[in-house]
């Protein structure tokens, strides 16, 4: 296709027809200006399966400490991850989730990362004996996630110095193509999951801990915080892709913002809380635009209909 835009996997490879705003059906087009192109559908269960045909995707799984909702979210988003890395007591999640070798074999992960403050003995003990990287940073001025985000980072710049393949090499230490999707971030407690969104928005700022692109995912959507100016979004909806609501919140200033696509599109209006907010929206094109003045936090539904068991 031509015009393969860079960030594999999350932003899409756009065909010169979609350039030119003449996607294949009139309800799917997108504009021909630039911008920023995400097409998340590599987090659906569709997704998964379409893109396992074309090789791996370049995203690692991170999963905290908090219980597991949906094991076939968890068992497909792991089965095409590139690294899997438990959160400290994500560990323990994991542990007594798993019931058979495969399952195993899907969730196996590269390393553990944390102050280790809740990852039980047994479980700590259990992954060193079968050779799992035990991370252990002390340093209580960060969170598991960013211990395990620096993790991902760290082995994504390892990779790239050993591929064989030159042009891959710099594009993977210019970019880091390696994406991170947390799995269980807004979850649990009330301020854990602001913890991670509060993550979520400073990771895009600070390419020192991690340089790739931050998901949240739980059973019921997706999160993800677009960049400033005009962002392109696929967004399919369908057995195994999306539901029609989505969300855009303002979670660190003021917005404004206008979209194409929606149900109830935004005209250049100041998104805030307090103020004016676009949520329960609905979908009604596969190409959804919205064009903001600050980042701001994007979440689709996913397909409701999907199955949460194996």
């Amino acid at each position: 296709m031509a015009g393969l835009l860079r960030k594999a996997n999350i932003e899409v490879s756009i065909s010169t027809e979609a350039k030119r705003g003449t996607m294949s059906s009139g309800t799917n087009e997108i504009g021909s200006r630039n911008g920023t192109y995400w097409d998340p559908t590599y987090l659906t269960q569709s997704g998964l399966i379409s893109k396992r045909k074309d090789g791996p995707p370049l995203y690692a799984v991170i999963v905290v400490n908090q219980p597991i909702e949906n094991k076939r979210q968890l068992l497909d988003l792991c089965n095409g991850a590139k690294a899997i890395v438990y959160a400290d007591g994500g560990a323990n999640q994991i542990f007594h989730l798993v019931k058979t070798d495969e399952e195993q074999r899907i969730l196996f992960p590269a390393a553990i990362c944390g102050d280790l403050d809740s990852i039980k003995p047994e479980v700590e003990e259990w992954y060193a004996s079968k050779h799992v990287a035990i991370v252990r940073d002390p340093d209580q001025y960060s969170t598991d996630l960013t211990k395990s985000l620096k993790f991902v980072k760290s082995i994504a710049y390892d990779w790239s110095l050993s591929t064989d393949d030159d042009a891959s090499k710099s594009s993977v230490v210019a970019e880091d193509m390696l994406n991170a999707v947390v799995v269980g971030g807004i979850g649990g407690r009330f301020d854990q999951g602001f913890s991670q969104l509060h993550h979520l928005y400073t990771a895009s700022e600070d390419t020192s801990s991690f340089g790739g692109r931050l998901f949240l995912a739980n059973p019921q959507s997706i999160c993800f915080l677009l960049h400033k100016g005009l962002n392109h979004i696929r967004t399919p909806i369908g057995p195994g892709y999306f539901g029609e609501c989505v969300g855009i919140i303002p979670i660190g200033r003021p917005s404004v913002i206008s979209t194409k696509g929606l149900e109830w599109d935004l005209d250049g209006q100041l998104t805030e809380f307090g103020g004016l907010l676009s949520t329960s929206n609905h979908i009604k094109r596969g190409w959804i635009e919205i064009e903001t003045s600050e980042r701001v936090l994007l979440t689709i539904e996913l397909d409701p209909s999907r199955p949460s068991s194996p």
